[in-house]
């Protein structure tokens, strides 16, 4: 699945793949370090991976467009909440994943594109678990001269995309409060197995 990899504060200058470029290569030192290995050292592990790619994903766009009109609908105190329960289910869906991303895995990065404040980075990810290469693509726009990641693309299949028909699917036959306690009991699920 998509490996959240973005760009460090210092590197705002740089283009958006050289960035994702910098950030992939810091995220592999972390997965890589003996230091971090085992299942005792899970989530020191994680913390360390969150350290380097959460500060770069703009949270509240991500949130936004998974939530498409609903948005709107909500309070601001209902847009903080449903942001901080986003944030904690991506950090507890993809955090087990990020795993796989350790001995004899290779990047290719085959280009960006930018269109003003929005930019599109293509990679490639080898492994040896597969016979070809899955492609990921990173969404990003500019914030306060920043790039910043508000989608993730893995083989053709957008993160914003697939949520989005999640929530809409609970929004449109139930209330806000349903949605907030469908991911506070998914959440709950991923902390009992977080290496699923």
């Amino acid at each position: 699945m998509a490996v959240l990899c973005v760009p460090h504060r210092s590197e705002a200058s740089a283009s958006p793949l050289a960035m994702i470029r910098t950030t992939v290569e810091r995220s592999m030192t972390i997965l890589t370090d003996p230091a971090y290995q085992g299942k005792d050292n899970f989530h020191q592990r994680i913390t360390k991976l969150e350290q380097i790619l959460l500060p770069q994903i703009d949270s509240w766009e991500f949130g936004r467009r998974c939530l498409g009109v609903h948005w709107q609908q909500l309070t601001d105190d209902q847009r903080r909440q449903f942001i901080d329960l986003f944030k904690d289910l991506i950090e507890k869906s993809y955090g087990g994943m990020l795993d796989r991303y350790t001995t004899g895995v290779r990047f290719s990065y085959d280009g960006e594109r930018i269109d003003g404040d929005f930019a599109e980075v293509d990679t490639r990810v080898f492994t040896p678990a597969r016979e070809q290469p899955f492609t990921l693509s990173y969404r990003l726009h500019q914030k306060d001269g920043q790039w910043l990641i508000y989608d993730v693309v893995a083989e053709n299949v957008s993160m914003v995309r697939n949520y989005r028909t999640q929530f809409d699917h609970i929004l449109s036959k139930s209330s806000f409060a349903e949605l907030a306690q469908t991911l506070e009991r998914k959440i709950k699920q991923l902390e009992t197995a977080p290496t699923l």
